[in-house]
């Protein structure tokens, strides 16, 4: 390995010796394990035991990102589909920041020919907009309990929901019900959902979002697409009804970032959350030295530098290991 990948690694692993707060479904027998390495490449169909051979399995092997199936299988380490033994699978939503029209990632041009991608805090505060919106569907129109509802920040720019639902008839809705599901959280069936009259609007909606529906009675100038827009939540269209998708291990680091996947088990948790350096486990000063230059002063949260190729440089943990993992910079 790359003296750039043992140093980050030596970081990494040290965290996942020392954290024990790994969260694991209860049924995580029955769920297929995946795994990114810090090389790029993915190592599937595994499973686990008991939490210490997850333990022992993250310690040795280091991944940048960590996942397990929203599917339970009767045999999850099979190496194909097919053969898994397939019984269902949670309801699985993904909110991601870079689909949303009002937020883009935030480029830095590097010499020579390199970028970095930057997410920003009012854009995981617009992610985080459209969680609430949809934590109002699922807990106000479904009746989901939060005990049943698990939600966390994925660690980069977005939002994941998992529903365990006491009732497996949900557990059990096919791919197409689940895209149906979908349609209707981005309301693209709202003729179905709405009457006529402004009152009907009203009295129907306000089952769904009685948050944002405030608008409809404040401001009589708003126009029906814009409540619809207001309303309506972003959800990736693909994710939910694909049966075989993988949600990340709570409080794992995101490859992209180091930042914690974060559990957010309730509404006030989720209002309260903002994205900062507290998200990441590194809080040592670490010297690192640059593999680019930075044609202007790169941001990063609310920390700022001048990126100059060879010299080096000492900046923060959380700083580091994110410019690392970015292939911005060595760790020395």
């Amino acid at each position: 390995m790359s003296r750039v990948g043992s140093n980050l690694q030596k970081l990494l692993r040290e965290y996942y010796k020392t954290s024990s707060e790994f969260l694991l479904p209860e049924d995580f027998i029955l769920r297929e394990f995946a795994f990114q390495t810090l090389n790029g490449s993915f190592v599937r169909h595994l499973s686990f035991q008991n939490i210490a051979e997850f333990r022992e399995f993250l310690v040795k092997e280091t991944p940048k990102n960590s996942y397990y199936s929203v599917a339970l299988y009767s045999d999850p380490a099979a190496q194909k589909i097919e053969d898994k033994g397939y019984i269902f699978a949670e309801l699985f939503f993904d909110i991601d920041v870079d689909h949303l029209p009002e937020c883009s990632t935030i480029e830095y041009q590097l010499v020579p020919e390199a970028s970095l991608s930057v997410v920003s805090e009012d854009c995981v505060e617009v992610g985080k907009q459209e969680q609430l919106k949809l934590l109002d569907i699922l807990t106000y129109f479904f009746g989901f309990s939060m005990s049943e509802i698990r939600m966390y920040f994925t660690g980069h720019r977005g939002f994941h929901t998992l529903v365990r639902s006491r009732d497996e008839d949900w557990m059990k809705l096919t791919s197409k019900q689940r895209r149906e599901l979908v349609d209707f959280i981005k309301l693209r069936k709202a003729e179905k959902l709405v009457g006529k009259g402004r009152k009907a609007k009203s009295l129907k909606l306000t089952a769904l979002y009685v948050r944002t529906l405030k608008l409809l009675e404040t401001d009589p100038t708003m126009s029906f697409d814009e409540a619809l827009s207001s309303v309506k939540v972003e959800i990736d269209e693909l994710v939910t009804p694909d049966l075989t998708k993988l949600a990340r291990v709570v409080n794992t680091l995101n490859g992209k970032t180091g930042f914690k996947v974060t559990l957010l088990s309730s509404e006030s948790e989720l209002v309260s959350f903002t994205l900062s350096p507290r998200l990441s486990p590194f809080r040592k000063d670490v010297e690192v030295r640059p593999l680019f230059s930075s044609k202007r002063e790169v941001r990063i949260l609310d920390y700022e530098l001048r990126l100059v190729k060879g010299k080096s440089i000492v900046v923060p943990g959380w700083v580091a290991v994110y410019l690392a993992l970015n292939e911005v910079v060595e760790i020395i």
